[in-house]
């Protein structure tokens, strides 16, 4: 059974009784902790698409938060300008003007969705953990290897990638132990 429908959010030893590694949410999983998420923060409601995600696709607007607690591991959220100058309209009733990006809608996002993640698939509070550290990236960031879940979905129009890593080496998230 996937986390959403298990009491707890942890691989367990059933030898030991104690809980191991936290389960990593299934792409489908992924989409069902977003759409609430999304719905309670815009009041708008995401389709999932079915189909397997491109390794790269052009999607210039992304943030990614680095996180050592329950694990440690990289959430990255990926999408079109188009997505935040629509949020921006959203939040503010008025056509986006064009430092609508320094609004930082996307960003909050990003933060506000990583803290959802974090309680509902792991049962953690966000507060009681080592501090994450969020940051615009780009793809060379990530680690070298397909991320241990991924959706794409779409808000409108507007195409959303949602890509988390797990477990991750010292290796594979270097760049982020470095001060940015």
């Amino acid at each position: 059974m996937g986390i959403m429908g298990s009491a707890l959010a942890f691989e367990t030893d059933a030898a030991l009784g104690i809980s191991l590694n936290p389960a990593v949410p299934t792409s489908l999983e992924l989409y069902n902790l977003f759409n609430p998420f999304l719905a309670r923060w815009t009041n708008l409601c995401a389709q999932y698409v079915a189909t397997p995600m491109e390794d790269v696709s052009h999607l210039p607007l992304e943030q990614a938060v680095y996180f050592r607690s329950p694990v440690e591991g990289l959430l990255v959220l990926r999408s079109t300008l188009a997505l935040e100058k629509h949020l921006v309209e959203l939040a503010t009733g008025e056509s986006a003007r064009r430092d609508f990006h320094a609004k930082g809608l996307f960003m909050e996002m990003t933060v506000l969705f990583w803290h959802f993640l974090l309680l509902k698939a792991w049962q953690e509070d966000s507060r009681a953990l080592p501090p994450a550290r969020l940051k615009s990236s780009v793809p060379r960031d990530w680690p070298d290897r397909k991320p241990d879940s991924a959706c794409t979905l779409f808000i409108k129009d507007f195409p959303l990638e949602i890509r988390l890593w797990v477990a991750a080496s010292e290796e594979e998230l270097a760049s982020w132990q470095r001060k940015s």
